[in-house]
């Protein structure tokens, strides 16, 4: 292409400063709760790698994945139920325990108190899944609860479930590159 000297300046295009102030409000929007997200998988992260907690919690908020169906129709395998450590439990209370299988593994269990009382000093509930037909085989002492079901998310669990495996880490990483390659493009 050549360029004559006597050729107009084309003028500058016209930027729409709605359209502009719109698109950056979205991007803060998107990096904010990016950051808030990371936040949370980092908090947790630590709080299970370094204070080696078998439930970690943020703020006192725990997420946990539902792996069965002993508590339907309450919530659902694969629903992400959220747990938060309280003074206190009721009969009736939905709750998440820890127990120690017979490999030595500690897992968690999440059931409804059905009976409490006191032994030797020391309180103990009986617990049971409303999907199951009898109560769980021991009972728990009050030491052993980690909190109380406060929020559940339909089917979220599973999602989360994936989003730890390789496929689900790709797709991670994709979606990053993606909102930085969009910074870039809307950038004005």
């Amino acid at each position: 292409m050549t360029y004559i000297l006597n050729d107009p300046l084309t003028p500058p295009q016209q930027i729409n400063k709605p359209l502009l102030w719109v698109k950056r409000i979205a991007v803060g929007i998107v990096f904010a709760v990016l950051l808030f997200v990371l936040f949370i998988f980092a908090t947790l992260a630590v709080d299970r790698v370094f204070n080696h907690k078998s439930i970690p919690s943020v703020f006192g908020y725990s997420p946990l994945v539902v792996m069965s169906g002993s508590m339907e129709p309450e919530f659902y395998r694969g629903d992400l139920i959220i747990i938060k450590a309280e003074d206190s439990y009721e009969v009736g209370d939905i709750v998440t325990y820890l127990t120690t299988s017979v490999s030595g593994e500690v897992t968690s269990v999440t059931h409804r108190i059905i009976n409490s009382y006191v032994q030797n000093g020391v309180q103990y509930f009986e617990l049971q899944g409303d999907n199951n037909t009898s109560p769980d085989a021991n009972p728990v002492r009050s030491s052993q609860v980690v909190g109380r079901v406060v929020g559940i998310v339909p089917e979220v669990g599973t999602f989360l479930q994936w989003l730890q495996t390789p496929s689900g880490i790709i797709l991670v990483i994709l979606f990053i590159c993606i909102i930085i390659a969009a910074v870039y493009i809307f950038k004005a």
